[in-house]
């Protein structure tokens, strides 16, 4: 990507990420861009050299969006248990404010070149370590304890992608708080045999 006036590529990236959104890749015609954005399309190859560089700066703005919010988010908190609500909380409005992201990074997934790294791969990464980082805070601090960093970080946050795409709207007040403290002490309740005594 080339380095322009900031204000001409944040128009086109704008319509890209709109266009892309509605329309199949291939369907996404530069003189249609152009259009929208309010330029040339000789403008728009002035900054990127073809669809799929556009393409692929589109998922590295959010990505680096999506970096800087969880990173402020978790800042702003002290308690483990809380920074990961914070998370959950953050992501959760990104996702919801941009719903056309997961269909973005969707088709990268799909169609990304296997000798190279997928442009929100690394993203994916960096967060997985924020919560690990997380974890092994707690642990220090005596707060809780996980066994598996790794594992617990990709069900935490393959369970929150399936919030985000397939959860109830409006979300609920408490949705963040009550999934961390799932996540950590247990969905399920003991169920006592009916023929045993009240617990007292």
């Amino acid at each position: 990507m080339r380095t322009k006036s900031a204000t001409v590529q944040e128009k086109i990236l704008a319509s890209a990420e709109l266009m892309f959104a509605s329309k199949r890749f291939h369907e996404v015609r530069m003189e249609d861009l152009a259009m929208d954005a309010g330029v040339g399309k000789g403008t728009i190859y002035r900054y990127f050299k073809d669809k799929e560089e556009l393409y692929t700066a589109l998922l590295k703005v959010a990505s680096g969006d999506l970096i800087k919010l969880l990173e402020n988010t978790i800042k702003l908190q002290t308690s483990p248990k809380n920074k990961l609500i914070a998370i959950l909380e953050s992501s959760i409005q990104l996702f919801d404010a941009k719903p056309h992201l997961f269909d973005l990074i969707l088709y990268a997934e799909v169609f990304q070149n296997s000798n190279n790294d997928f442009v929100w791969q690394q993203t994916r990464r960096n967060v997985i370590q924020i919560v690990e980082n997380i974890f092994q805070m707690a642990e220090n601090e005596k707060e809780f304890h996980i066994r598996n960093h790794k594992e617990a970080a990709l069900l935490l946050l393959g369970g929150i992608r399936a919030i985000i795409r397939f959860g109830n709207t409006p979300r609920p007040g408490n949705l963040c708080t009550d999934l961390v403290n799932h996540f950590l002490y247990g969905f399920s309740k003991p169920q006592t045999c009916p023929n045993s005594p009240p617990q007292t």
